[in-house]
C-alpha cells in the first residue's frame, strides 16, 4: 500500500485537511523532529512525517509494515524497557497516559539503516477525536547534545535541576533512595514490582543528566528534593 507524504491513504479520513496540513508541514519546519500517528483501534501507524528517512533512512511503508515492533528492534536492548512498557500499556490501555506526568520523555539511542545510533529524545500524547483514538509521537534528534557533552565531558555539566518535573511516585523513589534504600526495599514500601522501581531510579537519573545514584543524590540535594 503507497502512501503520499507518509499518510496510509485508507485511513488519511480520520484525518482533516488542516491537520494532515499541520503533519507534513513540520517535515521542513522541525529539522530533527519526527513526527508518527497510531491509531489505537485500528493497530496501525497512519502517519510518519519524511524526517524518520531524513535523519534514520526509513521509509513511512517500513515503519507501518513493521509497526511498533519495527521500532522496539532498533533501540538499545539496555535502554529498551521503558519505552516499550509505555507503549504497550497505552495500546492495551490508554487510560494510563492520566498517570505520566505532561511533558513526560524517554531518551534512548536508535539505530539507522547504516547501524548507526542516534539520540532521541521520544514524548508521547494521547488524542481522542471522535472514535477514534491517536497516539502522536514526537521524538526529537539530540544527538548533536550528546556530542558537545562528550566533548566537554570534563567538565560538570548543569541541567537545571529545580525545572526537573517528576511524578509524586518518583518523588517517593528519589527520597527512598536519597535514605540508603536499595531498589528490592523501595518496591518492598511501596508495594511495586522491582522492576517498576528500577525503571524509576533509571528515569530519575536520565531526569537529572547523571551517571549513577550517587550523583544522583548529589544533585537531587542541590535542589533540595530530598
Amino acid at each position: 500500500m503507497s502512501s503520499k507524504n507518509g499518510i496510509i491513504p485508507s485511513f488519511s479520513g480520520i484525518l482533516s485537511n488542516e491537520e494532515i496540513h499541520a503533519l507534513t508541514d513540520c517535515s521542513s519546519e522541525g529539522k530533527y523532529l519526527m513526527v508518527s500517528v497510531f491509531d489505537l483501534g485500528k493497530k496501525k501507524f497512519l502517519f510518519h512525517n519524511d524526517s524518520f528517512k531524513n535523519i534514520l533512512g526509513y521509509s513511512s511503508e517500513v515503519m507501518e509494515k513493521g509497526g511498533w515492533e519495527f521500532w522496539f528492534q532498533k533501540i538499545k536492548p539496555m535502554e529498551l524497557s521503558g519505552i516499550r512498557q509505555l507503549i504497550e500499556s497505552l495500546i492495551s490501555n490508554p487510560d494510563c497516559l492520566n498517570h505520566i506526568p505532561p511533558r513526560n520523555s524517554y531518551t534512548y539511542h536508535i539505530q539507522d539503516i547504516f547501524q548507526k545510533w542516534y539520540l532521541i529524545q521520544h514524548q508521547v500524547s494521547l488524542l481522542i477525536k471522535s472514535n477514534n483514538d491517536l497516539i502522536i509521537s514526537y521524538l526529537y534528534n539530540i544527538t548533536h547534545k550528546e556530542r558537545i557533552e562528550k566533548v566537554f565531558s570534563g567538565f560538570q555539566l548543569w541541567s537545571q535541576n529545580r525545572n526537573i518535573e517528576i511524578s509524586n511516585r518518583e518523588r517517593e523513589v528519589l527520597h527512598l533512595i536519597g535514605e540508603g534504600f536499595s531498589s528490592k526495599q523501595i518496591a518492598d514500601k511501596l508495594y511495586i514490582s522491582i522492576h517498576t522501581a528500577i525503571s524509576h531510579r533509571k528515569h530519575l537519573i536520565e531526569k537529572f543528566a547523571v551517571k549513577n545514584t550517587a550523583q544522583l543524590i548529589k544533585e537531587a540535594s542541590k535542589s533540595d528534593m530530598i
